[in-house]
């Protein structure tokens, strides 16, 4: 069986330049991939609910644990958990203030997927939207 390589070209930026980059299609193929195994991932860690209300509640300012335990009902445990889940992601970035520690979205891309996704299910099922 015979393997034909498509060479296809894709614009490349090297310092201020861009410059045309000859890529197979198994390049292509192996990119696109890449980009799906990341998008599984990201949709992976955001499909438990209590994920997304951390992501909500984080949206417009950074929070410590228990300011997130005032506005999200859950256990402390249960809570931390899916913090350090959040965090190990990159979805979530954290810094310490004496015993406290505080968490704040650093992935704005997942904010604007998740406003997008629950805005349009609330649309489509007369759910109230904040």
């Amino acid at each position: 069986m015979v393997t034909k390589t498509i060479e296809k070209i894709k614009p490349t930026k090297l310092g201020n330049k861009t410059v045309k980059k000859k890529t197979s299609a198994k390049e292509s193929l192996d990119s696109m991939d890449a980009m799906f195994e990341l998008a599984a991932e990201t949709f992976r860690v955001m499909s438990a609910p209590m994920r997304l209300k951390i992501i909500n509640s984080l949206c417009d300012e950074e929070k410590n644990v228990g300011q997130l335990l005032e506005e999200i009902e859950t256990t402390q445990p249960n809570m931390s958990q899916h913090l350090n889940t959040l965090f190990k992601a990159k979805i979530l970035g954290r810094r310490r203030e004496g015993v406290q520690i505080y968490y704040r979205i650093i992935n704005e891309r997942v904010v604007t997927l998740c406003r997008a996704l629950c805005t349009q299910i609330a649309i489509d099922s007369d759910i109230a939207h904040p």
